[in-house]
C-alpha cells in the first residue's frame, strides 16, 4: 500500500509508504491549519497503483481531531 496527501485540487502533497506516517502528518497539517481539514485527503493506493476505497478527511480518521 501507499499513502498520499492530496489538495481538493488535485495537487499532491506528500506520499507515504506507511499509513501512520500518513495520518500524523495530516494531523500536524490540520493542527496547524485547522481550515485544511476541509481541503486536505488522505489517498490509499494498492500495490497495482489504483486508488482504494474513498478519499477520506481529517473527520472521517478515527483518532484524529
Amino acid at each position: 500500500m501507499h499513502y498520499v496527501l492530496l489538495s481538493s485540487t488535485g495537487n499532491l502533497i506528500e506520499s507515504y509508504d506507511e499509513e501512520s506516517e500518513a495520518r500524523a502528518a495530516l494531523q500536524r497539517i490540520v493542527a496547524s491549519e485547522p481550515e485544511a481539514a476541509d481541503d486536505v485527503a488522505l489517498v490509499t493506493y494498492g500495490d497495482d497503483g489504483m486508488p482504494v476505497g474513498d478519499p477520506a478527511f481529517v473527520k472521517d480518521l478515527a483518532g484524529i481531531h
